[in-house]
């Protein structure tokens, strides 16, 4: 699942049980749909722009992973076909 919410804030402002509940039953029905290992869905969901401006939420530098698209495919590539305990 991708949502666009701050780094850390994955379900959602603190205390917004309907967020988190939401965001949750998609995860529950994409483990009924999902047929390929890789799929990414992504929820509708935003964060307010507001917020954005009150913190510096995200690091400044992207996660290792994230830091061009051949990193990116190596990660998916992994998760498709990587053995964990290796």
């Amino acid at each position: 699942m991708a949502v666009e919410f701050p780094f850390s804030m994955i379900w959602g402002r603190p205390g917004d049980r309907l967020t988190e509940r939401d965001i949750m039953q998609h995860m529950l029905d994409a483990v009924e749909t999902i047929e390929k290992p890789g799929t990414i869905i992504e929820l509708p969901y935003t964060w307010p722009e507001e917020d954005f401006r009150k913190r510096d939420w995200f690091p400044k530098e992207p996660t290792p992973w994230m830091s061009s698209q051949d990193a990116i495919n190596e990660m998916l590539e992994f998760m498709q076909h990587g053995d964990p305990l290796e």
